[in-house]
Order: structure tokens, then sequence, then C-alpha cells
């Protein structure tokens, strides 16, 4: 990802971060596929910006190891969290709030993320967490048709076919001229909770 895509994702993730800190005081985390840069809890546009101007994109996309990388120290937590509340303590689930990785990409991954979401998944199921405490979407930016199937294939029924719950939300890029702004953004995620929660409710049939 570079030029006006780079500029594109920053500035939509600097209105994310404005809208995140109105009903989440811990902010944003921002992190970088081919850089160890981190930001984390950002609660403003001007901070979201900082620290794109201190990275530049280059290299691979090694969209699964990150991902790897992100969810294990979120699993440990949750995990850990569990064996506390198993042993007395208990408002330690609760004090893990439930997470949306939100995944920018302007081409497909060079490495293997569906192994590493179906994994993660099975730890969820295994520990019988809520439906909806991780979700992961990925948005595509620009009209690479590689990052397009990259995509499809991670939606379509990659929990039918490993048997697992679907943690992913997929969304490809679609019309010429659309730009990614903050309030597609804030849609995406917000559409991404919802529909978790939605399965949690029981059928009325």
């Amino acid at each position: 990802m570079d030029g006006p895509l780079w500029f594109e994702a920053r500035d939509a993730l600097a209105g994310i971060a404005e809208v995140a800190a109105r009903y989440d005081l811990d902010g944003i985390d921002v992190h970088f596929l081919n850089n160890p840069i981190v930001g984390r809890g950002l609660r403003n546009g001007a901070e979201v910006k900082q620290l794109f101007d201190q990275t530049a994109p280059y290299g691979i996309t090694p969209t699964g190891e990150k991902l790897e990388e992100l969810l294990l120290e979120y699993l440990l937590k949750l995990e850990d969290a569990k064996a506390a509340q198993l042993g007395g303590d208990a408002g330690a689930l609760k004090r893990v709030k439930p997470v949306s990785f939100l995944v920018i990409t302007d081409g497909a991954a060079t490495d293997d993320p569906e192994s590493v979401i179906v994994q993660a998944a099975r730890r969820l199921d295994e520990g019988r967490f809520p439906l909806s405490q991780v979700g992961i979407q990925f948005v595509q930016i620009g009209t690479d048709d590689n990052a397009a199937e990259a995509l499809r294939v991670l939606d379509d029924d990659l929990a039918t076919v490993h048997g697992v719950r679907d943690i992913v939300d997929t969304y490809p890029y679609t019309a010429e001229g659309s730009q990614l702004t903050a309030d597609s953004l804030a849609k995406i995620l917000l559409g991404g909770i919802n529909r978790r929660l939605d399965r949690r409710k029981p059928s009325m049939g």
C-alpha cells in the first residue's frame, strides 16, 4: 500500500479514533504489517497521523503472521481471565473487553491467514467464549483483483468448512472512485458486531 491509498487509510483511521474515543476511553491500537511500531490507546486523529508519519509502506503482506501475534496475545489474556474466574475472581472475564481487528489491505496476503483464523476460532469455541468476543473485519482498499479474491476465499464458508464459529467479515472494494472513510469504517465495525450479536438470539420459529 503506497501513495494515495496509504493516506486514504491513514485519514479513515484518524476519523475512527475520534469516533471510538466517544465510546471507549481506551481508544484504538494501530499496528503495521512490516514495522514493529505500534500506536496504543490513540484517541484523536492527530495521534494517528503522527504515527503514520513515523513509518512508510514497504515489503510483502504478512497478514497471517501479524494476526497470529495479535490474536495470541488476546487469547492468552482471555484464557488467563477465565482461569482466574474459575479460581474465584468473579469479575475477571468482564475485565477483558471484546475486540475487533480491522485489517485494511490493498493486496493478497503472502502467508496463510486462514489457518491462523481457524485456530483462533477453535480456541474461542473450546473456551465457550461469547460469539461477540472476537471479530475480524478485512477491508479492501484499491482495486487489486488478487486482494478481492483473497477476501472472497476468507469469507466463503470458512466457518462451515472447518466447523468453527464465524469471526470474519470481508468488505471488498466495490466501486471505481469510492473512498474509504471514517464513516464507512464505523459502519463496517458496527455491522460485524451486530451480526455476531444476532447469532446469539434464540430462533423465533
